[in-house]
Formats: structure tokens, C-alpha cells, sequence
């Protein structure tokens, strides 16, 4: 570091990004594309960087020296990657697995909650070496570079090409360097952008996956390999620490690994001192530390196998199951995976997470939590290449011993570690599913949106019922709806409560939800003020014919009836029917044969004028149990199945344990979710349809999709 200034710069930068994101929204939206630059200026050298390392590194070597450090090589990287994920497994097993899909859809013309599996064959092995350079495969460009670099060894050296690859080397560490001194102003404005842009809800559900990393890879970091060190060469933990001590605080700082190989370079050669003082020899240890460490920077990267933890949490975040044979597969995929930068595991989430079939959603996950797990993953990589380059050193001049009290000795606080971190992940925090009842009574309105109007609460039950027999008197028959809003300055908004994820109450007391935001929105572009009037399932016809407010939402379906009698909305959503059932019983309701073959059945509905005649047109022979809501299904004796929508049954499955919300394979009923208005409103529908488009073509339905219905796009497209 030419600055001794830079480490008290970053952290003065972080802190400071930290109050900015906290307190102020527009000074953060300011600073968003500085972080954006600092990011893409840290990725953008990446490729050139790995690609030119592997070809230098093995083509610059003779076969026989290559053969040779090969074979002195290997047991390291196995030693290294095998400890690593013994401890990953161990931290990714602080979070349970889901055994069966919440949802269980067999209907193949539907779309599923989990995204296309890509196949591994086509992430490995490439068909053309520039598109894997263009969709940032990895692990097809490193074999590739291995196998280019081998065969480069067998070429008259020095090649022109070698001494190209060195320059476009030396110019990658170059600009590195050059980047460093922006890494203040970037670690500012990242930690604004993740602080004032981070889902609470979700982030607050990988807060245990964040402490696990962070403490696992400080363990890992300072404890298990530098001890590792002390157990097989004639090296102190002291003179190991102290020797990376410089090489930790740069890539700290930087939040870069490769900032720090120079440094592990400069110490790995002082280890190296003790072999021998011979000056033929000591260039000859330069060369084998040199070609060691930039081999191990793509493929000794530990810091990025720490993905593994955070699929697996995902996984469960998500509330999806991962197949047996790809949670075999998964340490092997991470490992091919994870070969390049700190910056490049974003890429290796989004082909992972397509591989296993997790939503698209995963990877702005990821980047989330990455805005503080970066630094124990960055931390943990810098020991991984000092390990590597100073065992291979030794190994390679037959300077090895085995201390088995050291050995003793790093076992047992390295136990005692993981089970602490083990406790603290399985027994410290509660995990909550996304699009759980948990999740959604936690969750509230961005404070953006909260902001846009001082909307009324809902009323107690006292008002409700003195209101209910009351017309507005500003209201007639005669006044056009549209007219009435802009007059009174009121959009009178009709909510029944009940109906999670579109309009329901939070842990706050807060009308939340899909439909409640989108009132909010709506009720903003008209500059009006928003008041929420409650009505009941029975009577929410006659309350707009009545006109008692200006618009229902509530997770409503489109029906004949109401097309013939009101003013509806195009439709926003859509959803099949679906049935909550036990898991063990999902086969038995795989479709409607196989449903209407049970003369037993009975199955619980809503009390609602929509839900019940459709139950009966599609379950004929079943049986039907009104209820009030589903809250105490698992209570509910002799009912085997409850009726609902695909996305509310997923989030009442995911809350009750050993449920699934199941589709049939030959289900045709499909809901079109659309907001109902009074008779005769032809002015409020269309003012309301055209506003609805140009949110969706803005992104602002997508985003509410997301944060409130499914991880998935799922809303329909025009």
C-alpha cells in the first residue's frame, strides 16, 4: 500500500455509507453509480486476468518441472478443498432441508416456481471458448485455459505469447492497483445502495447465514490454515501470522484478493528463507512460489465456495427442495464454480441457481448479503493462497514434517469452533421461508411507498358496524365515480383484511400487501388521499352498487356476475385452483379422477360467493366444509383438503408444517385477479387500466410481484 491513509479512508467510507443509506434515500441514488463503476471496474480485468494466469503459469513451465510440481501439487488442493467443505457442510447444515416442493404442480402446461435446469455438461465443457468468455462461465474458461496451458508447455520458450500473457498480467495487477484508491468512495456508496435498498424481511431471514459465513471463514482464515501450516513445515503459528498479517489488511480494505498476492508472495519467500541460501536455488524458489501462487488464484478461491452455504439457505429461503443426486453433485459443481474473483461468484449464483432450479431472484440475494460477507470471503481466500504457495514450496523441496501435537491441537479448537458456529446457526434465530404467514406478518410497505399517502387505518370493529348502513351523502347515483374522487379529494377504497398476500394486517397493525400498495400507488397519481372502508364477503356486491367506496381489492376474482353487474378492472394476475393438502397425501390429488375416486373426500372452503359454487362445479362428489378461514386447517377434523388459489395456498402450505399446495393435472379452473368498482364507472376503469399499464411497462408491477406474491415473474404479460 503506497497509502498508509486507505485503510482509515474505507472505514470512514463504509460508516459514512452506512448513515447515508440509513437516513437519506436521494443522497444514496447519488451515489449508486460510483459503487456501479467500483464494481464493474473490479470485474471488468477479471477474465484477462484468470485466462492469462493459467496460460502463464503452465505454459511458462517444461513438462518435466510441471509434471513434477503437479504431482507435488495435487495433495495440497485436495487437503485444501477437502477441509474446506467438511467445514462448509458443517455450516450449511445450521439450516434445514426442505423435503417436498410446496407447491406440486401437475399440470405441465403451467408454470412452475422453479426455473430451467441448465446442463452441467454445457457449463463445463464448452462449444465455443468466447461465449463462455461472453455469459462469464467459469469453470468452462478455466478448462480451457488448462488445457491450452498444457499444451503451451510443449512450445519453444520463451514464447512471444508468454511474454504478452505477462504484460496483460502485470496490467491487470497494475489496474487493480490503480482501482484501490477508489475503494473509499466505492465502499460508500455500496454499503448506501445495500443498506437503503436491502429487503428487511429477507435480509433479516439470512441474518443467521451471514453470521455463520462471516464466522466460518474467519476460522477457516485465521486459525485452520495457518495451524494446517505448523502441522506439516518447520513453521510457528506466530511466524505464519505474522508474515500474512499485511497481506490480510490490504485485502480487507480493498475487498479484493488478488490486491493481496503480491504481499502473500513477499511472504511465502521469507518462509521459504529457511530451505536454503543458495542463490541458483533461491531464483529457483522464486520461480516455484510465483507459478504456484498464480495457479492458486483461480483455483484456490475458498472464499467463493461459501456459495454453497448460501444456495442451501436459499434452497430453504425460497422453500424449495434440492434433489438428492444434485446435492451430491453440489460440492463438485461449487468447486468448478467458484474458480475466479470474489466479484465473479455473482456469476456462479446465476448458473448455479439455474442449475438447481432456484428463481431468478436468487442472485440479488445474494448480492445483498454479499455487502458484508465479502470481507470474511475475501479474508479466507487470501490464507488459502498462502497455504497453497508456501506448502507447495516445501513440499517441493522435501521440507516436511508432521507435528502431531499440532495437529492435536488445531482439531480441537477448530471443533469446538464449528460447533459453536453450529449451535449458534441451528439454535441462535428462527430461519422464515419467504411467503410465509411468518414472513408476510413481518413484512410492511416500502417506505417510499408508505410515504405517499396518510391513509386511514382500519377501522375498529365498533366503527365498522355504526358505518355500515350509511351512504356517503356526497355520494349519488348520479355523479360520476371518477368525478366524486376528485371533488371530494378521497379514494375510498373497499378491503376485507383476510386475504394474505393481497390485503391483510401486519405485526404492526398495518393494511399491507399487494393490493394495498397498488392503492397506494394509485391513489398518488391521482393526488387524492386514501381511506380504507371494510366490507364482508356477502356483501361486497351491494356495498358497490351502493357505492360505498370507489374501488374493492382483496385478491378478487373476475366472474359472469360481476362482469354483468360492475365495473371491473383488467385483470393483473392470474392463478390456478389448488388444493392444500398433507404431503403424504399428494398423490391423491394428482387430478380430478383420481380426487373424484375418493367418496370420502371433504373438502374446507371460504365462506365466499366465489369460492363455493366453483368448488362444487369442480369437486362434484366431494364434500364441502364452510369455514371462516383456513387459520386452524391442521385442527380441522375429517377435512382432507381446503380450496384456494395457487399462491395463497403456497403461502398457507409453507405455514403449516407437512403441507403442500397441490394442482391438478387436468385443472381448467383458472382465477383472474382484477379490483371491482361501482356500476356504470367506465371513467375510473379506463383513468385506472391505462395507469396499471404504465406501471407495468415501468417495472413497478414486476417489483410488487416480487416482493409480495412470488419470487418468480408470474403476472401476466400483454
Amino acid at each position: 500500500m503506497k497509502s498508509k491513509l486507505l485503510p482509515l479512508l474505507v472505514l470512514v467510507g463504509g460508516a459514512f455509507g452506512i448513515f447515508v443509506g440509513s437516513f437519506s434515500p436521494a443522497l444514496t441514488q447519488i451515489l449508486q453509480p460510483f459503487g456501479d463503476v467500483y464494481i464493474r471496474l473490479m470485474e471488468v480485468v477479471v477474465l484477462p486476468y484468470l485466462v492469462s494466469s493459467l496460460l502463464l503459469g503452465l505454459g511458462r513451465l517444461s513438462p518435466s518441472i510441471a509434471l513434477t510440481l503437479f504431482r507435488k501439487s495435487w495433495p495440497v488442493y485436495l487437503l485444501l478443498w477437502g477441509v474446506t467443505f467438511a467445514f462448509l457442510i458443517v455450516a450449511a447444515s445450521t439450516v434445514p432441508l426442505v423435503g417436498t416442493a410446496t407447491v406440486v404442480d401437475f399440470s405441465s402446461s403451467l408454470p412452475n416456481d422453479r426455473g430451467s435446469a441448465t446442463s452441467l455438461v454445457k457449463l463445463l465443457v464448452p462449444d465455443n471458448f468466447f461465449e463462455a468468455l461472453s455469459q462469464n462461465y467459469i469453470p468452462s474458461v478455466v478448462l480451457i485455459g488448462v488445457i491450452f496451458g498444457i499444451a503451451i508447455q510443449h512450445s519453444v520458450k520463451p514464447t512471444p505469447l508468454l511474454e504478452i500473457l505477462t504484460i496483460v498480467r502485470n496490467a491487470c495487477i497494475r489496474i487493480w492497483g490503480w482501482i484501490v484508491y477508489l475503494a473509499p468512495l466505492g465502499v460508500c456508496a455500496l454499503f448506501a445502495e445495500s443498506i437503503n435498498s436491502v429487503s428487511l424481511t429477507g435480509f433479516a431471514a439470512l441474518s443467521i447465514y451471514i453470521a455463520v459465513v462471516m464466522l466460518s471463514s474467519l476460522v477457516l482464515a485465521l486459525w485452520v490454515f495457518p495451524m494446517l501450516l505448523t502441522v506439516f513445515l518447520p513453521l510457528t503459528y506466530r511466524e505464519v501470522m505474522s508474515g500474512l498479517r499485511e497481506a490480510f489488511m490490504v485485502a480487507v480494505v480493498t475487498s479484493l484478493s488478488v490486491a493481496a498476492l503480491p504481499l502473500i508472495q513477499k511472504a511465502a519467500q521469507q518462509y521459504a528463507a529457511k530451505l536454503s541460501n543458495d542463490n541458483g536455488e533461491e531464483q529457483q524458489q522464486r520461480e516455484i512460489i510465483e507459478t504456484s501462487l498464480s495457479v492458486s488464484y483461480p483455483l484456490a478461491q475458498i472464499g467463493n465456495f461459501f456459495i454453497l452455504v448460501f444456495l442451501i439457505y436459499a434452497a430453504f429461503y425460497y422453500y424449495l427442495p434440492i434433489e438428492r443426486q444434485q446435492l451430491l453433485e453440489l460440492p463438485f459443481v461449487t468447486l468448478l464454480s467458484s474458480i475466479g474473483s470474489p466479484t465473479s461468484s455473482i456469476g456462479a449464483v446465476t448458473f448455479m441457481a439455474d442449475w438447481l432450479g432456484l428463481p431468478t431472484g436468487t442472485t440479488n440475494l445474494y448480492v445483498e448479503t454479499m455487502a458484508i460477507t465479502r470481507y470474511g470471503q475475501v479474508i479466507a481466500s487470501v490464507s488459502a493462497f498462502a497455504f497453497v504457495t508456501t506448502a507447495i514450496t516445501f513440499i517441493f523441496y522435501g521440507k516436511v514434517r508432521f507435528d502431531p501435537k499440532a495437529l492435536v491441537l488445531m482439531l480441537s479448537v477448530s471443533a469446538a469452533a464449528f460447533s459453536g458456529i453450529w449451535a449458534l446457526g441451528s439454535l441462535g434465530g428462527t430461519h422464515v421461508p419467504l411467503h410465509s404467514e411468518i414472513s408476510y406478518r413481518a413484512a410492511s410497505l416500502p417506505d417510499y411507498v408508505q410515504q405517499l399517502s396518510n391513509a386511514n387505518l382500519l377501522p375498529t370493529k365498533t366503527e365498522q358496524t355504526a358505518d355500515a348502513g350509511n351512504q356517503d351523502p356526497k355520494v349519488g347515483t348520479a355523479i360520476n365515480t371518477i368525478d366524486r374522487i376528485e371533488t371530494t379529494g378521497v379514494l375510498k377504497v373497499g378491503i376485507n383484511p383476510n386475504v394474505m398476500p393481497f390485503a391483510y394486517v401486519n405485526n404492526d397493525g398495518r393494511l399491507v400487501g399487494y393490493d394495498v400498495e397498488m392503492m397506494y400507488r394509485f391513489s398518488q397519481s391521482m393526488n387524492v388521499d386514501l381511506e380504507f372502508v371494510p366490507y364482508g364477503w356477502q356483501s361486497l356486491a351491494e356495498n358497490l352498487e351502493q357505492k360505498k367506496f370507489d374501488i374493492a381489492i382483496g385478491g378478487l376474482y373476475i366472474t359472469d356476475d360481476r362482469l354483468n353487474s360492475l365495473t371491473v378492472s383488467a385483470p393483473y394476475f392470474e392463478s390456478p385452483l389448488a388444493l392444500v393438502v398433507k404431503r403424504s397425501r399428494v398423490e391423491e390429488f394428482k387430478s380430478k379422477a383420481v380426487i373424484a375416486s375418493n367418496p370420502d373426500l371433504t373438502i374446507a372452503v371460504f365462506d365466499d360467493p366465489v369460492l363455493i359454487p366453483l368448488a362444487k362445479r369442480s369437486f362434484p362428489s366431494a364434500k364441502l366444509r364452510v369455514v371462516e378461514n383456513y387459520s386452524n386447517l391442521q385442527d380441522l377434523k375429517g377435512v382432507d383438503a381446503a380450496l384456494w388459489t395457487r399462491e395463497q395456498a403456497r403461502a398457507l402450505a409453507i405455514s403449516l408444517e407437512g403441507y403442500s399446495a397441490v394442482v391438478p393435472e387436468d385443472t381448467a379452473s383458472r382465477f383472474l385477479f382484477a379490483y371491482l368498482m361501482p356500476p356504470a364507472s367506465p371513467g375510473l376503469a379506463a383513468y385506472f387500466n391505462y395507469w396499471m399499464d404504465l406501471s407495468r411497462k415501468a417495472g413497478v408491477l414486476k417489483d410488487m410481484d416480487s416482493r409480495w406474491i412470488s419470487p418468480v415473474d408470474t403476472e401476466i404479460s400483454n
